[in-house]
């Protein structure tokens, strides 16, 4: 009796420990998708360098909403980068002279399985580069961002 009272209580706390765990996990995924969302909506991706979100590069999808040849090739362009300044950089690069597009964001959807989804029920605008999904991954028990999805509004 005194060893399945021992075993049930080591079960109790080992699942009491594992949905801690996952509670801190979710909550750091929130933190870190908030990071990467006010910086992205401020035109500065750059101030989060120091933070160490980069494990190696992100690659960053950019999806079009309008698409002008004839097979569709010019719908998504992707590149990878070492820095989230370089992203800002490349992201600035490509702006108009009237700097269109603005980058924007749509309320958090959900995090879950890798990607931080944002609700695009309301539909886009015309010159807005959203901030879509961002999907990340754990090293050593931390988050850090493997790729930035953005929708142009073209």
């Amino acid at each position: 009796m005194r060893h399945a009272t021992t075993a049930v209580l080591l079960v109790f706390f080992a699942a009491l420990t594992s949905f801690s765990q996952s509670n801190g996990r979710q909550k750091t995924i929130q933190e870190l998708q908030q990071k990467i969302a006010d910086a992205y909506k401020q035109n500065n991706l750059a101030s989060l360098d120091g933070k160490n979100l980069v494990a190696g590069s992100v690659k960053v999808v950019i999806e079009h909403s309008l698409v002008e040849g004839k097979n569709g090739d010019e719908l998504i362009e992707t590149r990878q980068f070492k820095t989230l300044a370089a992203i800002d950089a490349w992201i600035k690069k490509r702006r108009e002279d009237d700097n269109t597009p603005f980058n924007e964001i749509r309320p958090l959807l959900r995090c879950s399985r890798g990607r931080c989804a944002y609700n695009f029920d309301g539909g886009i605008d015309h010159n807005h580069l959203y901030l879509h999904d961002v999907y990340y991954g754990f090293r050593s028990g931390r988050p850090y961002i493997t790729r930035i999805h953005l929708l142009d509004g073209d």
